[in-house]
């Protein structure tokens, strides 16, 4: 059962981006069938946790790029929200390590909160802003 079900309210219009958020979605997805399954003792669980961060990085790291190249003037609040993000994932990873017992099952709820809160509203505003700036549509973005 999905705990992020991917919709089509959640596209932004860019190609790169959509694909690269139906991927993150994908993975926390996986991520709480494996606790619902009861594998988050498995070392599977922080594997793909470990994918997750690393996946948002890369993915952060495009928006990011994006913003600066276009000089989005939210910059800074956005860059905020994603380095809080990458932290919660960083110390998610970081207590599996030190104990899987106390490892939080609600990891994937809070990723997926985060995600479709982030998408509807940061992630609409920048790539509208992004198209206002090279009056051009957002798939044409480069990324």
């Amino acid at each position: 059962m999905s705990i992020a079900p991917w919709s089509d309210e959640y596209c932004t219009d860019h190609h790169v981006i959509d694909t690269q958020h139906q991927t993150l979605f994908e993975l926390v997805n996986r991520i709480h069938d494996a606790i619902i399954a009861g594998e988050s003792h498995c070392s599977a669980v922080r594997a793909m946790l470990a994918d997750f961060e690393v996946l948002a990085q890369e993915h952060f790291e495009l928006e990011e790029e994006l913003m600066r190249t276009y000089q989005y003037p939210n910059y800074e609040v956005h860059f905020g929200m994603h380095r809080r993000l990458c932290r919660k994932v960083r110390s998610a990873l970081e207590k599996y390590d030190r104990d899987t017992d106390a490892f939080s099952h609600d990891v994937p709820q809070v990723l997926a909160d985060w995600m479709i809160h982030h998408i509807r509203g940061e992630d609409r505003q920048t790539i509208a802003f992004l198209q206002s700036r090279i009056k051009a549509p957002a798939t044409t973005l480069k990324a």
